[in-house]
């Protein structure tokens, strides 16, 4: 389901841009309680609690940027810190604070009152991305989800792995060398015994290291050097 957070702290506006989500995907089909439901808060706390204990638990957050009290630019930083990655849509009246917005990766920035049509093309580039990504190949690991294409790559961790994408790294139970025959059919290959590397994330390779889209520089073993090129050749094309 498709959870959506409001966070605004006066209740009418509160509701207005509850209505124009609902309005908005109920145009699509979309039935509220089946494909989707909304969770309106009139506070930053309470909303900060919740995505702490959980933050899977919504898929959207409407946040209003001056709230009681609070800022819901500071409270999207806080969010993102704690590994929120909900799409988040501003609504507010200061368009002043859209630069700061930027380091917490909203997926839009819109002025009171909500322009129904901007709304409408941003919930369904963000529904859509959703319903593409459950058709990934991806990674159970400790109860979530991670998607094969967004893991730069893995390394060995003692009898465990570390699973590294951009934002984190997740240590998993399972040792590399069970993963690697499942993920070299992925679009993985090893460049080392210890690491197995996405190749969609190679931007460079030298003969004794790769550099990442990430930045990162990994190793390159004479071992497998020749084979990790010939498999990343062969991913250019």
């Amino acid at each position: 389901m498709y959870r959506i957070a409001v966070c605004e702290d006066d209740p009418r506006t509160a509701e207005q841009n509850k209505t124009a989500a609902c309005h908005v995907l109920e145009g699509k089909g979309r039935s509220q309680g089946r494909d989707y439901d909304v969770e309106v808060f009139h506070t930053a706390a309470p909303l900060m609690k919740r995505l702490t204990a959980d933050p899977d638990a919504y898929q959207l957050l409407l946040l209003d940027i001056q709230l009681d009290g609070d800022n819901g630019v500071e409270l999207a930083r806080f969010l993102r810190e704690h590994k929120v990655s909900a799409s988040i849509i501003y609504i507010t009246d200061h368009p002043g604070f859209a630069l700061d917005s930027f380091p917490t990766y909203p997926l839009e920035y819109l002025l009171k009152p909500v322009d129904e049509g901007r709304l409408a093309a941003a919930l369904d580039w963000d529904w859509q991305r959703r319903q593409d990504r459950k058709k990934r190949p991806v990674l159970r690991v400790g109860g979530r989800t991670v998607p094969l294409d967004e893991i730069a790559y893995l390394e060995t961790a003692g009898r465990k792995t570390a699973v590294h994408t951009r934002e984190e790294r997740i240590e998993y139970t399972v040792p590399l060398s069970k993963l690697k025959e499942e993920f070299q059919k992925q679009g993985f290959c090893l460049s080392h015994f210890s690491y197995l590397v996405n190749l969609a994330h190679v931007a460079r390779v030298e003969r004794d290291a790769l550099t990442l889209d990430t930045g990162e520089a990994i190793p390159v073993s004479r071992r497998y050097y020749q084979d990790f090129m010939a498999r990343y050749v062969e991913s250019l094309k």
